[in-house]
């Protein structure tokens, strides 16, 4: 029987090993600037298979990848990028998409979000919060019901009503408190004035007092679709709605015009179906 100390030795280098291994697997794409099966992964960096899904798996969930369902290959996602975000407006510009956050938290006093959907949740990839934020502010790393938030709701505004209607039905499946099931009419028609008018907001259910506007950022080559929102006390956000709509709006060009550019506007789908993993 191993001792207490070999057996903590032993948890310290597993730690250590998972550790470099995620590392290890963010630096290989960026070498390859490719999508990679986990197979092809595991080949490359000399990994076990089983050992590799799960690294790739957890890294998913955690919003650092995305999974493609046409050809199960996973490629980073913007939150890989602006974990460094900071350092390259510090050493090369001012134009990036953290930046415009960070203008964005400091004009409006609110936190600040970037959203992505996974299945029938939005996972919150990053996060400026504002001054004086408790423990239930939104922040980066969290899942929320996609159906039940402003930052999610607006992922959806896309998507044909059919799409939405066959989310909705498995987001009301998933769900344990009939409470916060969301029936079918009452939703799609919400979903059509919030399309109507560009952005989202939740039903404040989630967090309790807390509000979050939310709308489609523009199209990023190689990444899932995205939303941005603005989130703080829901009086607040109730009382400054125009504003913070404005805001958003403006951030949201700024990038559009930055993108295009650079020739890296991606081209939207009008409508695109739901993809649910």
């Amino acid at each position: 029987m191993a001792s207490p100390a070999a057996a903590a030795g032993d948890e310290a280098n597993s730690t250590i090993k998972s550790l470099r291994r995620t590392l290890e697997v963010l630096e290989m794409f960026a070498e390859t600037h490719e999508p990679a099966t986990a197979a092809a992964i595991a080949r490359r960096l000399g990994y076990p298979q089983s050992s590799t899904s799960m690294l790739l798996q957890s890294l998913t969930q955690l919003g650092y990848l995305e999974q493609v369902p046409a050809d199960r290959t996973f490629r980073p996602t913007l939150r890989v990028m602006l974990l460094g975000a900071w350092l390259q407006d510090r050493l090369i510009g001012h134009g990036s998409l953290l930046r415009l956050m960070d203008g964005l938290r400091a004009r409006t006093g609110f936190t600040v979000l970037i959203g992505m959907q996974q299945a029938t949740r939005v996972r919150y990839i990053l996060s400026l919060l504002r001054e004086g934020t408790g423990e239930n502010e939104p922040h980066a790393g969290m899942a929320r019901p996609i159906c039940r938030t402003g930052m999610g709701k607006a992922l959806l505004l896309p998507l044909s009503d059919q799409a939405v209607a066959r989310l909705l039905r498995r987001a009301n499946a998933e769900e344990a408190n009939p409470a916060f099931r969301l029936g079918q009419s009452a939703f799609l028609e919400d979903i059509r004035r919030s399309r109507e008018r560009g952005w989202a907001i939740g039903n404040a259910t989630v967090q309790r007092g807390v509000g979050v506007i939310g709308m489609m950022l523009p199209p990023l080559p190689g990444q899932p679709p995205l939303s941005i929102g603005l989130g703080g006390a829901l009086p607040e956000i109730t009382r400054r709605q125009e504003e913070i709509v404005g805001e958003l709006r403006g951030v949201c060009q700024s990038l559009a015009t930055a993108l295009g550019a650079r020739g890296g506007m991606a081209r939207p789908d009008r409508m695109r179906d739901a993809t649910l993993p």
